[in-house]
């Protein structure tokens, strides 16, 4: 069935963030005025057709960690602490501490409000096979309807990663409407065949690059490096291991050098670089109707930033010692495993000396930011706070002492019409070592996937992995790995998840953070400490699936409840 439509050519195009001018005056993504139209503009040329599919990109800002608020995938995992109870990211602390806070009712992670992009999506396929984009160019057409595809089995995989199972709309000959309400859940296995399959038929037809202002856009290499992740999810190793070793063999990427942590830094403070495969584009600007900003810094900065503006700012969530805990320190000549119990052997201290992808993850106490040094102790100028269940609301302190650095932008900002424009990087080529590595170890292939792990480790100066050939030990070296170089980029829930770990993360377990106190002789004493006042985590067993929403049971009779929330 066919509804009557009006096509957004631009509007979701400029909530995604696709257009975007870099530093240096480069166009990504061009698009133009703003506006809705029904079939007979928008294909009316291929310029108008182009900015309709444009307008389809709005799903990778909506799934983008950077533009979620106060909530992203990571800090539901032991990597984050939010540190507000009550308010925003306070979601996650009563999700954490309190029984039945999540339900099919009222789930503030859901992504069921994906199926809006599928419908739009869906809307292109319906045109085409309705003939509205006869006289086009054919290449064109089919480049274009490759790009929605690509979009729309983007949307289906990160709903069939969180729910399992679930309803595959994808008639390309009609729209469902109201008769086509009722329709049962297909299996989870169906959804990732499903998945995988549309990326193969999505790079079949995308082009080998985009150039000018078209720089952004889906290619061939974006839907094979899509598809090894699906494969993963999916459990099929072996076209895991395939398909990522396809795209790290092509030599098209390469990993960013990490030999100091300026140089590491590089990969996310300027996304348009060697690694990146997919990346997400915003820009800072005064706001209005080509405002591609978001309000990462705004959340997640140091506290003092804001001083100098008036408003108060930042610390919302911070980075755990768990998290930071992971990250080596070097003593002497070598990389050893950090622990606050050995303070005492490490002469400059416990932030000098260590791997240094900490340093382009994590602000510590003492750290260089924005011209001056962080006081994150107590009575500092950023602050401390022990984390409470009542009387913080908007207190900007870390309960941590600890601020994010991966993603937030050293620019210059006023946090009312000039925000943060710092890009998002949805996939990069280190995540495909992973992927391999991952499959390899799956297929007890043991020597390959260390050596996977030992490249990731080499671009960064840490030495090799004593080689385990066994699963357990095996992820052991995956799960710390993946943390230090990719925490904070929206993998850690779905991988502890998936490896069937997350009960031992996060059930009955407690985060920490370190109190700094300054002593008269300018020295600092540390102190690490349990942020959740007294509280222990929960994370049942069905907090592994979401819940389908109460609203998809009552509207649709012919789906099914996850048996774990039934």
């Amino acid at each position: 069935m066919k509804m009557t439509t009006r096509h957004i050519l631009i509007g979701a195009a400029v909530a995604a963030g696709l257009l975007f001018t870099a530093s240096c005056g480069e166009k990504v993504i061009d698009i133009g005025p703003t506006g809705n139209y029904d079939e007979s503009v928008a294909y009316a040329s291929e310029k108008n057709f182009d900015l309709y599919v444009k307008s389809l990109y709005a799903i990778l800002y909506a799934n983008a960690d950077i533009a979620q608020g106060y909530i992203s995938d990571d800090s539901l995992t032991d990597l984050v602490k939010q540190s507000w109870y009550g308010v925003g990211g306070g979601a996650v602390n009563h999700m954490f501490y309190d029984d039945n806070y999540i339900t099919p009712q009222a789930d503030f992670r859901s992504k069921w409000g994906f199926y809006s992009y599928i419908r739009q999506i869906n809307e292109v396929f319906f045109d085409y096979s309705y003939g509205y984009m006869k006289g086009l160019d054919d290449g064109i057409v089919k480049s274009r309807l490759a790009e929605a595809r690509f979009l729309r089995a983007f949307a289906y995989q990160e709903l069939t990663l969180r729910y399992g199972g679930v309803i595959l709309r994808v008639d390309e000959d009609h729209v469902d409407g109201p008769e086509e309400r009722v329709k049962a859940r297909s299996s989870e296995e169906d959804c990732w065949k499903f998945v995988i399959g549309e990326y193969d038929k999505a790079a079949q037809d995308l082009p080998e690059t985009w150039s000018g202002a078209d720089l952004g856009r889906i290619t061939k290499d974006i839907a094979t490096a899509m598809k090894a992740r699906a494969a993963l999810y999916a459990k099929d190793w072996q076209l895991a291991f395939d398909t990522a070793d396809e795209v790290i063999k092509s030599g098209k990427y390469a990993l960013m050098d990490g030999s100091t942590p300026e140089a590491y830094n590089k990969i996310f403070t300027n996304v348009r670089n060697t690694e990146v495969i997919l990346p997400v584009f915003y820009r800072q600007s005064t706001g209005g109707a080509s405002s591609y900003q978001h309000y990462y810094n705004q959340y997640f900065c140091p506290p003092y930033d804001g001083n100098s503006y008036g408003v108060s700012v930042g610390a919302a969530a911070t980075p755990t010692d768990e998290y930071a805990s992971m990250f080596d320190i070097k003593v002497g000549a070598a990389w050893q495993k950090f622990s606050w119990d050995n303070l005492a052997s490490y002469p400059d201290g416990p932030f000098a000396n260590r791997d240094p992808r900490f340093y382009a993850s994590i602000l510590y106490n003492g750290a260089p930011w924005r011209g001056r040094n962080l006081e994150l102790y107590v009575g500092g100028v950023d602050g401390y706070m022990d984390f409470k269940r009542s009387g913080q609301d908007n207190d900007h302190r870390s309960t941590t002492g600890y601020i994010f650095r991966k993603f937030l932008s050293e620019d210059a900002m006023n946090y009312s019409s000039i925000l943060s424009g710092q890009d998002w990087i949805e996939m990069r080529l280190a995540e495909l070592y992973f992927i391999r590595s991952e499959a390899a170890a799956r297929l007890y292939d043991f020597n390959t996937a260390y050596d996977d792990l030992n490249t990731i480790r080499s671009r960064v100066g840490l030495e090799d992995l004593g080689k385990r050939g066994n699963w357990d030990g095996y992820l052991e070296d995956l799960a710390k790995e993946k943390v230090c170089e990719m925490g904070l980029e929206g993998h850690r829930y779905h991988d502890i998840i998936r490896w069937g770990i997350a009960q031992k993360v996060l059930d009955g377990t407690k985060v920490h953070g370190i109190k700094i106190t300054k002593n008269t002789d300018g020295t600092f004493n540390y102190e690490r400490v349990e942020a959740e006042d007294g509280q222990t985590r929960h994370f049942p067993e069905r907090y592994n699936i979401f819940p389908i929403p109460y609203s998809e049971m009552q509207n649709n009779k012919a789906c099914t409840q996850n048996d774990a929330w039934l």
